[in-house]
């Protein structure tokens, strides 16, 4: 039986972290995509084109996002009008992402495909 194919969209703050996370998740067998975001109106603008780029399974966002309570409320209302399915997966900063997604979408890590 195969897994599910997840794909998954990070947002972050932090270049090196976010491009880490997503390089960790594509070896994974996820299909990742991620962007460095900025609180400012061209960034919304550039998550909304990528939200809706694709039927996303899940979202993370990184812990610098999530701490400004109106800028990660701002990003969810984007997201959500865009990708209104997305699921938001809980982690606990970058080194938890990959357990973050076994336990959300209840699979195990690597994904493969049959």
């Amino acid at each position: 039986m195969s897994q599910p194919r997840l794909s998954i969209l990070g947002l972050g703050h932090a270049p090196n972290i976010v491009h880490s996370v997503n390089n960790r998740l594509l070896a994974q067998g996820i299909d990742a995509t991620s962007l460095v975001i900025t609180n400012t109106a061209s960034s919304d603008a550039e998550i909304a084109r990528v939200a809706s780029s694709k039927n996303f399974s899940g979202l993370m966002v990184g812990h610098f996002v999530q701490s400004d309570p109106q800028w990660f409320q701002r990003v969810l209302q984007i997201i959500y009008s865009a990708n209104p399915n997305i699921q938001l997966i809980h982690q606990q900063g970058p080194s938890d992402a990959e357990r973050a997604i076994e336990r959300h979408f209840n699979v195990q890590l690597p994904l493969r495909s049959t």
